[in-house]
């Protein structure tokens, strides 16, 4: 039985991560309506609250997260990649549109 209340969407982003007073690299693996996965190599704590930028064909994405889990690469399983798991805060129509649009490409493949 699927836990999540929106299913996610295969995607490889880039993105950056504003943590601090650092920016830090990552790739999305999977969005949806209301968080995705950040593969990143750095670990942040849990229910922290900071920005990503989602840097797409034509133009950037900036959407306000918190870290919802953090997988480690001790805490690999078989499938999983190290990184974070957030959900996102006030996102804007525009992500919304955005995710609508990968949903519709992904069902005409």
């Amino acid at each position: 039985m699927e836990k999540r209340a929106f299913q996610r969407l295969p995607v490889n982003l880039q993105s950056r991560l504003f943590y601090g007073n650092m920016v830090y690299t990552g790739i999305v693996t999977n969005l949806s309506e209301n968080g995705m996965f950040i593969r990143t190599k750095m670990s942040f704590p849990v229910d922290s609250i900071f920005s990503v930028i989602l840097l797409l064909e034509t133009h950037t994405l900036s959407i306000p997260i918190r870290i919802r889990r953090t997988v480690a690469a001790e805490q690999l399983t078989g499938t999983e990649d190290i990184g974070i798991g957030v959900g996102l805060l006030n996102c804007s129509k525009e992500y919304q549109e955005f995710v609508s649009k990968t949903r519709a490409a992904l069902v005409i493949q």
